[in-house]
């Protein structure tokens, strides 16, 4: 019988092939081989071992990489990875195939299709379907490395970390498994129950349930929305701190500052620097240099070059003020120190003033001041009711007095006990002074003839028009007289306060 030398120079080589592979697989089994069978032993390099496999193959013609098939275990360090199949290469790197399972006590496993072990560096890469859990956190992710000697899990592609109700995903990140921290950088978005946290870069550690923000970032916290550009936050005390045009939103209104301190479990925060608070409807803020917010009470403070900025919106009027301190407390305002405040043509300053939201009445006590277009009213306490910003009526208490011009250079002056005053639409309708009323009323014919009237009385009224005086009643038994401008004293003549502006 005739043989093919082809074919039989092929039988001789796969007889060889056999017996070399026959040879391997005893080695490989047998004591030594189950120990010894490694990447060799440098200093700083990851032992690994061959644990068990159904098969081990190797041609050194084919490849050089010995090939183990089935229920392949390998062991390096404190980890223990299964698979169904693996290379391992003469520069001691192993790839790992299908099924890949690397458990490290005490509570760490990772789960892939495919993976790289390098001795070398100590690390391990896997990818497809890769989950990685230590203890309740959870990562899901396309690839990532995990080193072996340190416990750090490396990502590059987008992440999504689990852990109880907490959802997180990014785009990269770092996590140790020692220190249980984890750094995750790129469209970072956390979802736990109703808070929501967004930033670009942050840091989470699990120990002391703290939040670190490094990059712009945008929070939203039992109910409150908070931004910064950094911070730190402590989820088991609900006490946080950020910085960098940092604001915070809820339903109390807006607190921001270039840093705040909040507390979420108290409803509190503090701000510092380019400070603005304001109510839930923002109908008014407030700017300062420090501001103080508890639940039912706000406390913003100035400098004497930085005063307190109170703007309040109602409709279509605005009232300013300028403060050197401002208190609320539910509905009460308190401010104190230099006080000024303007609505359209109406203003005034003292150095107190209170106001009652809720029924809307103001009180302006120290040396107070009411300016009504030019009519400038003082008294030892002003009382004023107002709509919409807008004054209704006024009420000056003690010493009151009315200046209003009579010509370029002089003013009508009208004092009494008591002065009430009315507006119509924000504007001097009427005066009504009760109690000792003096009147110093110029009469006008023309330049070359001004004679003041001297008058007092028990009651005087006064009406205006158009900012000016129309009329004036004397009333209760007037006595008075005329006088020509050249008797005229000093005495009769009142310097007026100076206006603030705002």
């Amino acid at each position: 019988m005739k043989i093919n030398l082809y074919k039989a120079y092929t039988i001789k080589l796969l007889f060889k092939a056999c017996v070399f592979v026959l040879f391997f697989i005893l080695s490989s089994f047998s004591p030594t081989a189950q120990t010894d069978s490694t990447s060799t032993p440098t200093s700083g390099k990851t032992r690994i071992n061959i644990l068990g496999a159904s098969v081990i193959e190797r041609n050194p013609e084919i490849s050089d990489a010995s090939r183990l098939i089935g229920d392949v275990k390998l062991a390096f360090d404190d980890a223990i990875l299964t698979c169904d199949s693996a290379y391992r290469f003469n520069d001691g790197r192993f790839e790992v195939f299908s099924q890949v399972v690397i458990s490290q006590e005490p509570s760490t496993k990772l789960r892939a299709d495919y993976g790289v072990l390098d001795p070398d560096i100590g690390s391990v890469y896997i990818k497809g379907d890769v989950t990685f859990n230590h203890e309740a956190l959870n990562i899901s992710c396309p690839s990532l490395t995990y080193n072996l000697d340190t416990k750090l899990v490396s990502y590059y592609e987008r992440a999504t970390i689990i852990e109880g109700d907490r959802y997180l995903s990014s785009n990269l990140g770092v996590y140790s498994s020692t220190t249980n921290r984890l750094y995750a950088g790129g469209n970072v978005e956390i979802l736990e129950l109703k808070d929501v946290i967004q930033s670009d870069s942050l840091s989470i550690d699990r120990n002391s349930k703290s939040l670190r923000l490094y990059k712009s970032s945008y929070l939203e916290i039992n109910g409150a929305i908070i931004k910064c550009e950094k911070g730190v936050f402590n989820g088991k005390t609900g006490i946080g701190w950020f910085s960098g045009g940092a604001s915070m939103m809820d339903d109390q209104g807006l607190l921001s500052g270039d840093s705040i301190i909040v507390n979420r479990d108290k409803n509190e925060g503090m701000a510092w620097g380019h400070v603005m608070i304001s109510d839930s409807s923002r109908t008014m803020n407030v700017k300062g240099s420090f501001a103080s917010r508890t639940e039912n009470y706000d406390l913003v403070t100035g400098l004497s070059d930085n005063l307190v900025q109170i703007v309040n919106i109602e409709g279509s009027d605005t009232l300013k003020m300028n403060t050197l301190r401002l208190e609320r407390r539910e509905e009460m305002l308190y401010a104190s120190g230099e006080v000024v405040f303007k609505q359209g043509v109406f203003s005034g300053s003292g150095d107190s003033l209170s106001w009652d939201r809720s029924i809307n009445e103001m009180w302006l006590l120290g040396k107070p001041v009411v300016w009504s277009e030019e009519d400038e009213m003082t008294g030892d306490t002003v009382k004023m009711n107002l709509k919409e910003n807008r004054p209704t009526s006024m009420q000056l208490m003690g010493n009151a007095n009315v200046l209003s011009p009579a010509n370029d250079s002089l003013d009508h002056v009208i004092s009494g006990r008591d002065l009430f005053a009315h507006f119509s639409k924000g504007k001097l309708s009427s005066v009504d002074v009760i109690g000792n009323g003096r009147a110093h009323y110029y009469s006008i014919d023309d330049l070359d003839d001004i004679s003041l009237n001297r008058a007092t009385c028990s009651q005087i009224k006064m009406l205006f028009s158009k900012g000016k005086v129309t009329r004036i009643t004397l009333l209760g038994l007037p006595d008075g007289n005329f006088n020509p401008l050249d008797d005229v004293g000093n005495e009769d003549i009142q310097a007026r306060r100076i206006k603030p502006q705002l």
